[in-house]
């Protein structure tokens, strides 16, 4: 047995009260899921244990605290299947969508990765998971497999098919002498005494239930009574009992049954807008179809529900997380994040990062959301309308940055002040253009920002001038450059300190970059250029574009179909020898082979943080950081070597203030607290971080509040220099230990910074306690 052993103590869960987290230290993660939508649940005491989509927390039934149990604890993985726990041995059992097995028992997880790792051509998914004693029976597409939550280890495998072939186990129920398995090919039994049901000939269907070549998706033992839910091709549900040992149709009717649990002598019934309580009689005891939280009612939206010991409901919840019901009234709990876990585009502005929800497919529809995080906390705004969807796009006006502007996918713009809607744009009052064909008009915005005169662009895709600006006393032109860009597909759109405007061009037709001399509403003084990305010996590299980033030195990174590459010096963007220049790794990880800058996927964006370096998202390699000319990579943070939850990056962003750079995933939001932060031409709030260092802190110690690069000098209080560094933009990170790895002794610390100059210098001191 393959089995992964991590010590767990329950000090180092990140506790989380329901809306507020705490900052993270350089060089840790922290998660922004969503944790509305929640699949499962168990109880557990005092504490109930809840599956979100992408992690699970638990609730703690006196104080109401929440806990996050996730990669960043030490969990092995992320997106969660489903969840039990075993009461008699204080075994949690969380199971993931790639059939990873974690078990939480006395504060320390153990991993068993066996069946994830297991080859085999057939669905491996572990659908239910039910407990006979301390063994646990999984529900798995290809057969039955018992886990021993004593040993940690895996006991058996039953193939129940003819002659031994797989067969997708929905649900397993025991009933004091039958074990029953509700399969996709109708409801099998077997005779628990036999001591060999590894032996698929001990297996049997059914006989005598209704249609027994039917897919079973769940089967429940309560007290003399066999449940059995049978599903049609339709997705109809027919909930079957077995009373008096006679097969027959269950009198209360039940539609679109989520979940069948039973504690003590109660049944629960769940549906997706209602839960039911049967007594041993049969009759209905309590009827869940309006949670009441203290006045405010909500129609529940129920994945599974259970009772605990104390006879109070406890509800996962599609839209509004864990609810638990006591004497009539309901609390709903979950942690703080974003409103979904789908996000696409993201900005940030004092200390303030902003996302949305939207798509930019054609088939996605998305209820027009944004989230805001501020002071460590996530607020999400939405806008009940017929007429909008998809928040794709935003900007925030850099004069009022209350005043937010959001592009739809297909409704054109809309405008907020103080979270409040006040202003749409659409072809009935701008410039903007609607996709030809559609009789009720199509505007899709997939890139805005405003310009250093605070007049607002935009690019409107697939019309006939797909780039549009909104001027700051609100009158509106339109361009397409005498034709160079009729009906393209113009994606995001960028201004540089010269103003100049960049425009990536879809279809692979380059870059666009213009000029309209301040004066936006006169076409007759711009000059617009189509860069194609090619080498000075006239090399073509690739002409797609997919990401723009200006850096701290006057150079343009662009992230193309075949790498990374960097034009030197954008104020000649109009010269004719403003050539590309290709970038060849030196040190790539442990491989010092030369190589392109990730020549082998698709770059989605480039940030450039305090410290002049360029971060990466890509399609499916995850992120990289890297050095400030690109020739050595500094991180990469994947799926299998960090916390990150998913390879495929959305967007990037990256708060100046704190360093910490936000990966938007096709899974949901994580964040890493990176070494360089935005430094001034002057100190600032200078601190040290943490002050005093306490015996056993092992992370890094910051120096934050730094004029940029300043010279670091930490010495001890007799002089001597311990250690010396550049700062990365307005922040310097130091380990602890002097030039020659020791750490260092207890004691005051002084640490001078100064600039090249001399003429901004700051002295701090810091105490260190061995």
């Amino acid at each position: 047995m393959n089995r992964n052993m991590k010590y767990f103590l329950s000090l180092i869960f990140s506790v989380l009260f329901l809306n507020s987290q705490s900052q993270i230290a350089v060089g840790k993660w922290r998660d922004h899921f969503s944790y509305k939508k929640t699949t499962c649940l168990a109880d557990a005491g005092n504490k109930v244990y809840i599956a979100g989509e992408n992690a699970v927390f638990s609730y703690d039934k006196v104080d109401g605290t929440i806990e996050k149990l996730t990669k960043i604890q030490g969990f092995s993985d992320s997106e969660i299947q489903t969840l039990a726990y075993n009461k008699a041995n204080d075994a949690l059992i969380i199971v993931y969508k790639n059939s990873n097995i974690d078990i939480l028992k006395n504060n320390v997880i153990y991993n068993l990765s066996e069946i994830k790792r297991k080859l085999i051509s057939t669905d491996k998914t572990i659908y239910n998971i039910t407990f006979i004693g301390n063994t646990a029976y999984l529900s798995c597409g290809f057969g039955i497999v018992l886990l021993d939550t004593d040993k940690l280890e895996f006991s058996d495998t039953y193939f129940i098919g003819d002659n031994a072939s797989y067969v997708k186990i929905n649900d397993i129920t025991y009933d004091g002498t039958n074990l029953y398995a509700a399969t996709d090919e109708g409801l099998y039994f077997a005779d628990f005494s036999n001591s060999n049901l590894a032996d698929y000939r001990n297996w049997n269907l059914v006989p005598d239930i209704p249609n027994n070549n039917f897919k079973y998706n769940f089967v429940q033992s309560f007290d003399n009574y066999l449940f059995a839910n049978q599903t049609d091709t339709s997705g109809n549900d027919t909930l079957y009992i077995k009373k008096n040992n006679i097969w027959q149709l269950f009198e209360e009717d039940i539609d679109e049954l989520r979940s069948i649990n039973v504690t003590g002598n109660k049944l629960i019934l769940s549906s997706r807008n209602y839960s039911k309580i049967f007594n041993s009689s049969l009759s209905v005891v309590r009827n869940y179809d309006l949670y009441d939280f203290n006045g405010f009612t909500a129609v529940p939206y129920i994945n599974s529900a259970v009772l605990d010991d104390n006879d109070h409901i406890l509800f996962a919840d599609n839209r509004i997380g864990f609810v638990y019901e006591t004497n009539g009234t309901a609390v709903y709990a979950y942690p703080n994040g974003t409103y979904n876990n789908f996000t696409a585009k993201a900005l940030t502005f004092k200390n303030t990062v902003i996302t949305t929800d939207g798509n930019n497919k054609a088939t996605g529809w998305y209820q027009p959301t944004y989230n805001v995080f501020r002071n460590e906390e996530w607020k999400s705004y939405h806008i009940s309308s017929d007429t909008a969807r998809n928040f794709f796009s935003l900007a925030v006006n850099p004069k009022d940055n209350n005043n937010l502007f959001f592009g739809s996918w297909g409704y054109g713009i809309y405008e907020f002040s103080n979270n409040e809607w006040t202003n749409s744009y659409n072809q009935l009052n701008s410039t903007l253009q609607a996709i030809p064909g559609y009789s009720y008009g199509f505007i899709r915005i997939n890139g805005m920002v405003f310009d250093k005169n605070n007049n607002l662009w935009m690019t409107n895709q697939g019309v006939g001038e797909p780039i549009s600006v909104k001027t700051e006393d609100g009158q509106w032109q339109s361009f397409n450059f005498n034709g160079t860009i009729t009906n393209d597909y113009a994606d995001n759109i960028y201004v540089t300190d010269n103003n100049f405007k960049w425009a990536e061009l879809g279809g692979s037709k380059g870059l666009l970059v213009f000029d309209d001399n301040d004066t936006p509403l006169n076409k007759e003084d711009d000059r617009s250029k189509i860069i194609i990305p090619t080498t000075s010996e006239g090399k073509l590299i690739s002409s797609n574009v997919t990401a723009f980033s200006a850096d701290k030195n006057g150079n343009i990174w662009l992230g193309t179909g075949d790498g990374v590459v960097i034009y030197y010096n954008y104020e000649n963007a109009f010269e004719d020898d403003f050539f590309a220049d290709r970038i060849q790794l030196t040190s790539y990880g442990k491989d010092t082979t030369e190589q392109y800058l990730i020549s082998t996927d698709v770059i989605t964006d480039i940030e450039t943080d305090g410290g002049n370096r360029k971060w990466i998202g890509t399609q499916s390699s995850g992120a990289f950081l890297v050095s400030e000319n690109g020739k050595e990579e500094i991180l990469h943070f994947d799926k299998y070597n960090s916390p990150l939850i998913s390879n495929t990056i959305n967007d990037i962003t990256i708060n100046p203030q704190s360093g910490e750079v936000f990966f938007l995933t096709d899974k949901g939001i994580m964040s890493y607290r990176g070494e360089a932060t935005e430094g001034g031409e002057t100190f600032g709030d200078v601190y040290v971080f943490p002050n005093p260092v306490r015996p056993g802190y092992t992370g890094k110690i910051t120096v934050t509040g730094l004029a940029s690069d300043v010279n670091v000098k930490i010495t001890d209080i007799s002089g001597n220099l311990v250690f010396e560094t550049t700062a990365l933009g307005g922040q310097a990170v130091w380990n602890g230990k002097t030039f020659d790895g020791r750490k260092v002794s207890t004691g005051v610390y002084l640490i001078f910074c100064s600039n090249d100059d001399g003429s901004e210098t700051f002295v701090t001191k810091l105490l260190f306690i061995n």
